[in-house]
């Protein structure tokens, strides 16, 4: 096991004390938790994994729609805008296959991950989506460009 158990434990109490349901997966290098979240924005749900290594955990929550060749640079542009001020994590776009997601990324070193922490990198991705979702659905059916989807958020 090359994963910290004191990561885990920690991120399976908070889970737990949080009330999420979350399956975890020792892959040997690396263990993984696997979560489904529903949101309250028109994206209805995003899958959560968090990584777990050695002395770090990160978090990819991947959205169910993916950007159609088409559509790409404008959500690019759409994320540009939209992480542009976020001081914790970032929104992702593959260029090759349109796929969607929010990372967050923990060092924790030798030391047990601190609690607030972790619970703001487990659910700050949901947050995220819940705020910039509709934009992103609204950018990638072309009802309104990435400036007017950005633009109608902050207001």
């Amino acid at each position: 096991m090359a994963y910290s158990s004191q990561i885990v434990d920690t991120l399976r109490e908070l889970l737990s004390a949080s009330g999420v349901i979350a399956a975890f997966e020792d892959k040997g290098n690396i263990g993984v938790f696997t979560i489904r979240m529903k949101l309250r924005c028109r994206m209805q749900s995003a899958q959560m994994l968090v990584i777990v290594r050695e002395d770090n955990f990160s978090t990819l929550t991947t959205l169910p729609l993916t950007a159609d060749t088409d559509h790409r640079l404008a959500m690019a542009e759409y994320l540009t805008r939209a992480n542009f001020n976020l001081r914790n994590g970032n929104f992702e776009l593959n260029m090759s296959d349109g796929e969607i997601r929010f990372k967050t990324y923990v060092h924790t070193g030798a030391s047990t991950p601190d609690m607030n922490a972790a619970r703001q990198a487990i659910f700050l991705p949901f947050l995220m989506i819940d705020r910039y979702g509709d934009g992103i659905i609204d950018v990638l059916f072309g009802f309104k460009t990435p400036r007017e989807a950005i633009e109608a958020i902050t207001v």
